[in-house]
């Protein structure tokens, strides 16, 4: 099963991939990065190494798709859940060609993905930041919820505004599953996987 962490540029996406594959025991990823023409290559790296590499306050430090697969044991049997990690969707159009490849990878991988974990940031809901809720937030929440099992992540419950951020998310998106986490601190991670693993298939 693939879960798509798909939200805004700088919702904390990156980190919440790698600290959660942490969480579920991982110590080294083996990465899969795909070039968004069908191209794709692998890496192992150490989780701390992957974190100075791809974690990034810059928009679009993700330019594609990285896929995180996690061996998890079922009783006798194991199962494979693949976190994929995406490049920001931003509001408009990217001037960067690389970046609205990047994006239509996206929303190309949110058409097939099994489970989606759509990040938020709990800080910005009300600002003018990039990573503000916005039109963008609301598409996915459209287009994503009614044909899969479908969470809204507010992330970054570990800044001053969270909680605030956290009521506005849940009175905007009012009858779906919202859960407040921090990728930082991993605070909600024990909810995010009962969520995935009730899904897990």
């Amino acid at each position: 099963m693939n879960a798509l962490v798909i939200g805004k540029p700088n919702a904390g996406k990156s980190l919440f991939v790698l600290n959660f594959a942490a969480y579920l025991g991982l110590k080294e990823i083996r990465l899969e990065v795909t070039d968004g023409e069908g191209g794709a290559h692998h890496q192992r790296l150490p989780l701390e190494r992957a974190r100075h590499q791809l974690v990034s306050r810059a928009p679009h430090r993700t330019g594609v798709a990285h896929l995180i697969a996690i061996e998890l044991a079922d009783g006798k049997s194991r199962r494979t859940l693949t976190l994929v990690d995406t490049v920001g969707i931003s509001e408009g159009i990217h001037d960067q060609l690389m970046v609205r490849r990047a994006m239509a990878d996206t929303l190309d991988r949110l058409s097939h993905s099994h489970l989606v974990l759509h990040l938020v940031d709990a800080c910005a809901v009300h600002t003018d930041r990039v990573e503000a809720l916005g039109a963008v937030d609301d598409e996915i929440v459209r287009y994503a919820s009614p044909n899969r099992p479908y969470a809204i992540l507010a992330n970054k419950m570990d800044a001053p505004g969270s909680a605030d951020g956290l009521r506005l998310v849940r009175d905007r998106y009012r009858g779906l599953p919202v859960l407040g986490i921090s990728a930082l601190t991993r605070r909600g991670f024990r909810e995010v996987k009962s969520f995935v693993f009730r899904h897990l298939a």
